[in-house]
């Protein structure tokens, strides 16, 4: 056998090789695949509606109970910034010159 030969039979070795591999692969995917649309539509009937409820009733709540304690806060800043802006116009303080 020739060079030639030993190269054409490495190719095709080659191709079969890639072709099992990607067989292998495609079949664990396709596998994960049905497995998760099988788990999703399960979950649909279980657990995900009640789930959903829940975390919709915990999303209100939290904000309920977040607006009524931080709301004193952001007026209490808000007064505290006008007030001092107001007095920093009134008692205005004259910048010092550089040199330059």
């Amino acid at each position: 056998m020739t060079l030639g030969d030993w190269r054409d039979l490495s190719i095709i070795l080659l191709a079969v090789e890639a072709m099992l591999i990607g067989l292998i692969y495609g079949l664990i995917f396709y596998y994960l695949w049905k497995g998760f649309r099988i788990a999703t539509a399960w979950l649909g009937l279980t657990g995900f509606p009640e789930g959903r409820r829940y975390a919709r009733l915990m999303r209100d709540i939290t904000q309920q109970y977040s607006k009524k304690i931080v709301r004193p806060v952001v007026k209490t800043e808000a007064t505290l910034t006008r007030t001092s802006r107001a007095l920093g116009a009134v008692a205005e303080i004259p910048k010092q010159r550089t040199r330059r």
